[in-house]
């Protein structure tokens, strides 16, 4: 029997609260297959001389896992991909940092990683890569002899021409997504980006006898709705270690980010100093709370934006407090999925507002984690993917524009219970018409659907979106 093959640059441990929208659709991905799966990864540990794959059974699936070296981890995942492919697939080009030897390790590690998948993969698997770190990937099982279908799907978003031409070397990798069966985006503009690259920067070529007759198409990733309603719902419990959660009442705001420029979380700091500078009727009541998990550490930008963020929460705490209340809790760790859930839960406002990003499932999971009888409001960027794959029922805003993001803020803690009400109705609705087994069912489906048109037609054609 066929099984799933998921590859993703690294796996998630077994021990360690997921963080991320890949990390979490992943596991739950796999998690509710019919059949066993495997997730290959790197699993996050450099070795000087790193062995052969390490195989770890976590029941419904298997995570067979490999080392890096310091170098390869340097050059490669801080290197080309974080450094250089990160900002810039989310138009930061000013913090775009290209050296060559780090595109050379990124395209040795994707061969790497295709030698390894040549060794658990059957005949008739699918293989389903995740996110940029692994673009080159198909084009590498491709020199392996591997004819298994291959999906690719990017969790960020897709950058236009303009911005693609911008990036060292992507003359090199672009047409490499050729040798993919499936390629899926989050949005409709990324499509929009995705198709118009590939015409325009890598139009088909009769010298390449291994391009597929590529599929691309948009599959807004989503989430277990019931998962995260059973886990929102639970009693909050304290093994001793855990500190209490803090979000409390009907003025709470809350936010929850990996912590990463592309969030915008120092814009958003920026705003609730706005909002309580203009409405000091919310002082000694309103608090904002942002969760932010560390990522990336090892670069310096990330480093010196946590920095910032110390430094802006501190600020606002010192213009505004008052014994007993301190407008900004700010916390640099990752809850556990129960807590967090409950968190979302008793907020009155749930704020998702990055600067740019492929979907943001936080901004679904605080409408599944809601109390239907007694909801938030949900305030989100309109540069994310959700805002794009909900129509309607949240307050949309721009984060550059302060004042309007505060007024925003504003309205949604002052909104009447029944306004309320029906707005979280209205995307709950949505959120049950593209929930997570929808996403992956369609997404392999289509996989399997490419693979057999590639069998039978000659590659050369591109075929349309469904």
């Amino acid at each position: 029997m066929s099984k799933i093959i998921v590859v993703s640059v690294r796996v998630a441990s077994s021990d360690q609260p997921c963080t991320g929208g890949l990390a979490v659709a992943v596991d739950q991905l796999l998690k509710r297959q019919r059949t066993q799966g495997i997730w290959l990864g790197w699993n996050g540990q450099c070795d000087s001389q790193p062995d052969s794959l390490r195989t770890e059974d976590r029941g419904s699936y298997q995570a067979v896992t490999f080392s890096f070296t310091q170098e390869q981890y340097e050059q490669f995942y801080c290197g080309y991909a974080n450094t250089c492919l990160w900002p810039a697939f989310h138009y930061r080009l000013d913090l775009m940092d290209f050296q060559t030897h780090h595109f050379q390790q990124y395209l040795e590690i994707n061969r790497q990683i295709a030698a390894y998948l040549s060794q658990i993969a059957d005949e008739d698997d699918l293989i389903w890569v995740h996110d940029y770190h692994l673009m080159p990937l198909a084009h590498f099982c491709r020199e392996q002899g591997m004819q298994q279908a291959i999906g690719l799907f990017f969790h960020t978003p897709f950058p236009c021409p303009e911005i693609l031409r911008s990036i060292p070397r992507y003359e090199q990798w672009l047409p490499m997504l050729r040798h993919y069966d499936q390629i899926g985006v989050q949005s409709r503009s990324d499509h929009s980006a995705l198709t118009a690259a590939l015409q325009t920067l890598a139009p088909p070529r009769t010298s390449d006898t291994q391009a597929r007759a590529v599929h691309t198409d948009v599959y807004p990733i989503s989430i277990d709705i019931d998962l995260i309603q059973a886990l929102a719902k639970a009693p909050s419990w304290n093994d001793g270690n855990t500190p209490i959660e803090p979000v409390h009442g009907p003025d709470t705001i809350i936010s929850v980010d990996r912590l990463d420029y592309t969030k915008g979380l120092a814009y958003r700091l920026r705003i609730l100093d706005t909002l309580l500078r203009r409405y000091p009727t919310l002082h000694g009541q309103t608090t904002y709370v942002q969760i932010a998990p560390s990522t990336r550490s090892d670069i310096h930008d990330y480093q010196v934006m946590r920095e910032e963020l110390e430094s802006l929460a501190g600020q606002i705490n010192g213009q505004f407090a008052t014994p007993g209340w301190s407008p900004v809790v700010y916390m640099n760790r990752a809850f556990p999925a129960g807590q967090l859930m409950r968190m979302l839960r008793r907020a009155r406002v749930g704020f998702i507002a990055p600067l740019r990003d492929g979907m943001n499932l936080v901004a679904k999971e605080y409408i599944a984690a809601q109390d239907p009888d007694d909801p938030g409001v949900l305030v989100l960027s309109t540069f994310t993917g959700a805002a794009q794959s909900l129509q309607g029922g949240y307050l949309p805003v721009n984060p550059y524009d302060a004042d309007a993001s505060a007024h925003s803020l504003y309205q949604a803690l002052n909104m009447s219970l029944e306004e309320r009400r029906r707005r979280h109705q209205h995307l709950l609705m949505q959120l049950r018409r593209q929930d997570l087994g929808q996403w992956c069912e369609q997404f392999l489906h289509d996989l399997s659907a490419s693979s057999g048109s590639n069998q039978a037609h000659s590659p050369l054609a591109e075929l349309p979106a469904s």
